[in-house]
């Protein structure tokens, strides 16, 4: 959740230094760069995208892959009973 909410607060940030003109760093400020895909690109990787071809969208738009959550944190409990790559919760509930 920290970590969208410092996405959101850098994009503002972005856009408030894009509203003052200063275009470098706004593009700093809210991680952003410049794509060199045209209009067509754009129209055919969003067929794509809309196909499921997530891929193959993302490669048209000169975008590399995103991880967007973060990874998952393992316990040594976790580990010793094989469950390294499974997300767990806890909680308490009353009897």
């Amino acid at each position: 959740m920290l970590g969208m909410l410092k996405r959101l607060e850098d994009s503002f940030a972005g856009a408030a230094f894009a509203e003052a003109g200063e275009r470098e760093e706004a593009m700093r400020m809210a991680d952003v760069r410049e794509c060199g895909a045209g209009v067509a690109d754009m129209y055919a990787a969003a067929a794509f995208a809309e196909a499921g071809c997530f891929d193959e969208a993302r490669e048209l738009m000169g975008c590399k892959p995103k991880r967007l959550s973060p990874p998952p944190q393992t316990c040594g409990f976790l580990e010793s009973v094989g469950l390294s790559g499974v997300r767990v919760a806890y909680g308490l509930a009353e009897a």
